[in-house]
């Protein structure tokens, strides 16, 4: 265990940095979302932009981590569906919201700097195959579930013209698609170029958790706390178990491959669960509460996830 701890404390360490700095006068809301800005539109798709030219990965690349991870991943979606209606008798956008928050992975602020300080870029080739789809599916599929819970339909124009949108405007697949677009033109970076991505992607991890921190510093722990503790637990256990027991028996995945998807699957919600909540007025609080209680149970689960498949 000593070993991951060296790589699940220091993350976990940075990310209360930010906790505390996001409380503290120094950053501000503006300064925090500044800084996730850059996170999330610079550093993190330099990070892969550099992972796919300089390695060209997805010349050997196995889907099979697509199927092995969202088969499960929708088992759980509607599972958590159906948990919030017939145990918790929640509404229609309240179950959307709970559903969100027992299987939504926060991939971005957390995944990459995490996968990448176990793995480097090896383990980012299977990562990206993920959230490549990751916000883009889900956050579209919870738009629409909360869309016909408030209208009593669905708004289907409006679904298909919020998926255009994020396709084309979301920096990780806008760095992806660049990426291999560069790699399979057999480019070549001038040397500044590729001195200033390196830099930028250098910077990811602690500008990503710090990031993560302190923007958890703008929850608390409210509303119904026991349905955010079912959340939370959903979410790093139920759902890394099922990813891992589909992943290992029904596909070819290297054991690269195998821990990336299972540990995708363990990392905590994303804060687009208490965004999308916010956004409906909808299940706010338990949304924020599960987010925060994921982050910090996620300490122990994967850590534990990681001595065993790291």
């Amino acid at each position: 265990m000593i070993p991951i701890l060296s790589i699940v404390l220091p993350v976990f360490g940075l990310i209360g940095l930010g906790v505390i700095g996001g409380k503290s006068r120094l950053f501000p809301e503006a300064a925090v979302d500044g800084l996730s800005n850059f996170v999330l539109y610079v550093a993190v798709p330099a990070l892969l932009f550099r992972t796919i030219v300089s390695a060209r990965p997805f010349e050997a690349l196995n889907f099979d981590i697509l199927y092995a991870y969202y088969m499960p991943s929708f088992v759980v979606l509607l599972g958590a569906l159906a948990f919030g209606r017939y145990v918790y008798g929640l509404s229609g956008g309240e179950r959307a919201s709970f559903a969100m928050g027992s299987m939504f992975s926060n991939t971005t602020l957390l995944g990459v700097p995490l996968v990448f300080a176990t793995w480097g870029e090896a383990g980012l080739v299977p990562l990206m195959v993920i959230i490549t789809l990751h916000s883009l599916l889900f956050a579209t599929i919870f738009f629409v579930l909360h869309d016909m819970a408030k209208a009593g339909a669905v708004g289907w124009a409006s679904a298909a013209k919020l998926a255009a949108h994020s396709i084309v405007t979301n920096p990780v697949i806008i760095a992806i698609a660049v990426g291999l677009a560069w790699a399979a033109l057999g480019l070549r970076l001038p040397g500044f170029a590729s001195s200033i991505i390196d830099m930028l992607g250098d910077a990811t991890v602690p500008a990503a958790l710090f990031a993560l921190g302190a923007s958890l510093a703008r929850f608390r722990v409210a509303g119904n706390v026991q349905h955010a503790l079912t959340m939370a637990i959903f979410k790093l256990v139920v759902h890394p178990l099922l990813v891992f027991l589909d992943a290992r028996w029904l596909f070819d995945l290297t054991p690269l491959e195998l821990a990336v998807v299972t540990l995708t699957a363990a990392l905590p919600g994303g804060l687009m669960v208490f965004v999308v909540a916010q956004s409906y007025g909808v299940y706010v609080a338990r949304a924020g509460t599960s987010v925060v209680l994921s982050t910090a149970g996620g300490v122990l689960t994967l850590s534990v996830i990681l001595a065993l498949l790291a």
